[in-house]
């Protein structure tokens, strides 16, 4: 298991720290520490603590991303073109709660086909490369080499390479499938199923947060305009945007205030177009 942590790497590059470095990196007894006692060291700590910060909802970055994402943005757009439209707020809710709803489910199933159909065919291509390893090695073996050639290799040495990988197949197939087809070794804790069920939960759970202002506001007959409802409908979206981020730079280990910042720039330059856009098509109308 690689000893090292990300964390501490990246601080140690961008101080030009050697030492931290090669602590970073885990090398254990040549910089200092004492190997009797690394078990109880800091760095091997903090490295179990990002080992064990990196599993769970971690693994499903993208979908939480994605989904909270577009709940937020969508929802938002329809309460920006009610209120731009000038629409009751009953109007607004139920259109965006049947947004909300329908958008959540048409993002899991296009997440759960689209997860799926990559799945499967990763399976398939590398079922394909496993009998080809096992009917024709040596025609394998040779591309392998063409590839490491290709990267600048001398062929003495991609001979080599090839030849050292090829007495673990597993490590020569999972290589080959980069190398040849770019299809990276799936992942079996990353299911599906689960990721949609992640996409639609947290698009139904973000994109909520804009109309939040509107269902606990009363007089829903009342209609919409660029009032303190309005007000706090942005902040709330303000909110859900840098939350998102800030969740996003926690688990790639940036600054969460920097990521939550990118977040609500790029997603607040998104709504005010929308915005915008319900009040242009409303004046035509």
């Amino acid at each position: 298991m690689a000893t090292r942590s990300l964390a501490d790497a990246r601080g140690a590059f961008e101080a030009g720290n050697a030492d931290a470095s090669a602590r970073a990196h885990g090398a254990v007894g040549t910089v200092g520490i004492n190997t009797d006692s690394a078990e109880d060291s800091p760095l091997l700590g903090r490295l179990k603590a990002d080992e064990k910060h990196r599993t769970g909802l971690s693994e499903y970055i993208q979908a939480i991303i994605f989904g909270g994402l577009d709940g937020i943005i969508t929802t938002f757009a329809v309460v920006a073109a009610g209120v731009a439209g000038n629409l009751e707020r009953k109007t607004i809710l139920t259109i965006g709660f049947a947004n909300l709803v329908g958008d959540a489910f048409a993002m899991a199933v296009g997440d759960y086909l689209s997860s799926r159909a990559e799945l499967d065919h990763a399976n398939s291509e590398r079922a394909r490369e496993a009998w080809e390893i096992e009917h024709d090695p040596d025609t394998e073996k040779k591309e392998m080499v063409e590839i490491y050639v290709d990267k600048g290799l001398s062929h003495a040495d991609a001979v080599k390479v090839v030849d050292l990988l090829f007495t673990n197949e597993d490590a020569f197939l999972n290589i080959m499938m980069m190398e040849e087809l770019g299809i990276m070794p799936q992942d079996a804790s990353v299911v599906p199923w689960k990721s949609a069920v992640i996409t639609f939960v947290s698009f139904i759970l973000f994109g909520g947060f804009p109309m939040l202002a509107y269902i606990c506001a009363a007089d829903y007959n009342k209609k919409a305009d660029l009032d303190e409802i309005f007000g706090i409908a942005v902040g709330l979206l303000a909110l859900a945007l840098f939350g998102l981020g800030a969740y996003k730079g926690q688990v790639i280990q940036v600054p969460w205030w920097q990521s939550g910042l990118s977040m609500l720039i790029v997603g607040g330059l998104t709504t005010v177009a929308a915005y915008f856009i319900g009040d242009g098509l409303s004046s035509l109308a």
